[in-house]
């Protein structure tokens, strides 16, 4: 994965937190929120203190009798509407359209913004007023600061606490996420961990870890009794078998003979499957070269394949050496070439590419819809079981393959037939 990829996983996976998600809604719905009511009340305030200069203007005059210019203050003009010569001709726009707000390009007595009010002197001349506005427009500009800066960091704190939240939550669905890809993988000791319950999630993943746990038992029973049916069943198998070899010879005691093997073999798989199953930890594991592994197997079972008047072929690539149980590679290789043998063509292809080892054969092949039900204990696709086989060899290889956490592969092979592939972890 390039640096990008690595930098941008991180943000894609908590991104996907429904918590973080819920955090940036209602932070976005706060903010518009926070926006609409901030300008609403920067507008009424404006307009509650012009409301106010005005109405301190019209006493202002009420008190006073402006016949003359002389009696502008440094900070109030008062003048008769007759009488505004030497003042900027806004002040007479505004005036004509009687009063408003005067905004100026540059300071006229140190201000640029003026309020205007076109009133009635103490003798009831008409007269303009004016006073300086920067003192409050400052004053609602600063106030206009502090509420932004405020709804900002409020916003800014929902959203840490937001990304705090979903990162926590996400964290504990990856593990809850984890548990269960580990449990339909087969790991059945997988659990979450999860002791306390404090919140929904706490809850899941504490029954998550009940469920596991009643299916690892009832999976264990259910091995343990099929174990114990072959392994009591092989008994009287063999009492049968022991006086069928001593009935006189012909076709009925061999058809028999043959039968009592085969249900012998059924047995005998189904115990190794339970076996492999139930086996825990790395006892037993050492290092295998995949290359020696398929030319021993491939020199054993040569002659074999000869005989049933079909040929093997070799195909090594780099192999590699992994951390495995020979023998039950072994087994898992000796299972596939049979199936080769039975359900496949003239050729049967032993590979080891990599930390890749398999067997191909160029018969009619599975249609891929079937892949994941072949792989099954008991699963033929010859449902009139007129074929030879006892939908055991997949299940076998299955098990060799989940109990060294390595892929099982079925493919087509090319041009047509079947391809099965056991991916290990290489050393």
């Amino acid at each position: 994965m390039s640096l990008a990829g690595r930098l941008i996983a991180p943000v894609r996976w908590l991104v996907r937190s429904s918590a973080l998600r819920l955090t940036l809604l209602l932070s976005g719905l706060f903010a518009v929120g926070m926006a609409v009511a901030i300008i609403v009340a920067l507008t009424l305030g404006r307009d509650a203190v012009l409301q106010r200069v005005d109405t301190s203007l019209a006493g202002l005059a009420a008190a006073v009798e402006a016949d003359d210019m002389e009696r502008d203050a440094f900070s109030v003009i008062i003048r008769p509407v007759s009488g505004l010569g030497g003042l900027p001709k806004a002040f007479a726009r505004v005036a004509e359209r009687g009063g408003g707000t005067v905004s100026l390009e540059k300071d006229f007595r140190r201000s640029e913004a003026w309020r205007v009010l076109i009133t009635e002197d103490s003798e009831g001349e008409p007269v303009l007023i004016a006073v300086p506005l920067d003192d409050s427009l400052d004053a609602l500009e600063l106030l206009g600061r502090i509420l932004w800066t405020t709804a900002g960091v409020v916003v800014a704190i929902a959203l840490a606490i937001g990304l705090g939240a979903g990162y926590l939550a996400q964290r504990r669905l990856k593990k809850i996420n984890e548990t269960l890809g580990r449990l339909a993988d087969g790991d059945l000791k997988a659990r979450t961990g999860t002791a306390r319950s404090s919140d929904d999630l706490d809850d899941l993943a504490r029954r998550l870890d009940r469920t596991a746990g009643e299916l690892e038992r009832l999976v264990a029973q259910t091995r343990h009794l099929s174990a114990s049916l072959a392994h009591d069943l092989r008994t009287p198998l063999a009492r049968l078998r022991a006086r069928l070899e001593m009935m006189p010879d012909g076709e009925e005691r061999g058809a028999a003979l043959e039968e009592a093997e085969r249900l012998s073999g059924i047995f005998d798989t189904i115990m190794r499957i339970a076996r492999i199953e139930a086996g825990v930890g790395r006892e037993g594991f050492g290092p295998v070269a995949l290359g020696d592994l398929v030319e021993e197997i491939a020199a054993i079972y040569e002659a074999v394949i000869e005989d049933s008047g079909k040929h093997l072929d070799l195909s090594l690539t780099a192999p590699a050496t992994v951390l495995a149980d020979r023998q039950m590679l072994v087994q898992a290789l000796a299972n596939l070439i049979q199936n080769a043998l039975v359900h496949g063509g003239d050729r049967v292809t032993l590979f080891a590419h990599g930390g890749a080892i398999g067997v191909a054969d160029d018969g009619d092949g599975v249609d891929p819809s079937e892949f994941a039900e072949i792989v099954k204990p008991m699963v033929r696709l010859d449902t009139a079981r007129e074929s030879d086989g006892t939908g055991l060899g997949l299940a076998l290889v299955r098990a060799v393959s989940d109990r060294h956490d390595a892929k099982l592969l079925l493919s087509e092979n090319n041009p047509n037939g079947l391809r099965v592939t056991l991916n290990f972890t290489e050393m």
